[in-house]
């Protein structure tokens, strides 16, 4: 967590999702003169996805699933997610752009889900169904990501 000041001077606690958020609206915003874009966070806790990122010029949206890992990425070949996550997501946001989004403590990596995701081999860990994804097949870098989702959100 971070602690930041709002506009008024008053003390606020940042966590690592709404850290995200600024940071991906703030390169978002700074590429076009419009500074058109809006990103919701979930109020479910529970909720499949955490954030829907809208371009309010044209009305074209993406989701995306935030994981924060405290893991050097350097030190790891994959990603694990769980089919269950999965499995909601492809249910309810299947036919949408959707982004999963690794981000460790020395990169972020990224991936578009698609659903060839669920036809994957599963793993057990934890007691828990996980699905592995390859560090090879996402894109890296916060500014990466945001060339893509502006491809995304720019059609």
């Amino acid at each position: 967590m971070d602690i930041t000041n709002d506009a008024n001077g008053s003390e606020i606690i940042l966590d690592t999702e709404q850290i995200f958020k600024v940071k991906i609206l703030d390169i978002l915003n700074n590429t076009n003169d419009l500074k058109n874009f809006i990103m919701i966070k979930s109020s479910n806790p529970y909720c499949s996805v955490d954030f829907s990122i809208i371009n309010t010029y044209n009305l074209t949206s993406c989701f995306v699933e935030h994981k924060k890992k405290n893991i050097n990425s350097k030190d790891y070949n994959t990603f694990f997610i769980g089919y269950t996550k999965l499995v909601f997501i492809d249910t309810y946001y299947g036919l949408n752009t959707l982004f999963l989004v690794f981000e460790c403590m020395d990169d972020l990596y990224f991936c578009e889900y698609d659903e060839k995701f669920l036809t994957r081999p599963t793993k057990n860990i934890c007691g828990g169904k996980v699905i592995e994804i390859d560090k090879r097949e996402c894109g890296i870098g916060l500014n990466n990501l945001t060339k893509k989702l502006i491809q995304t959100l720019m059609l």
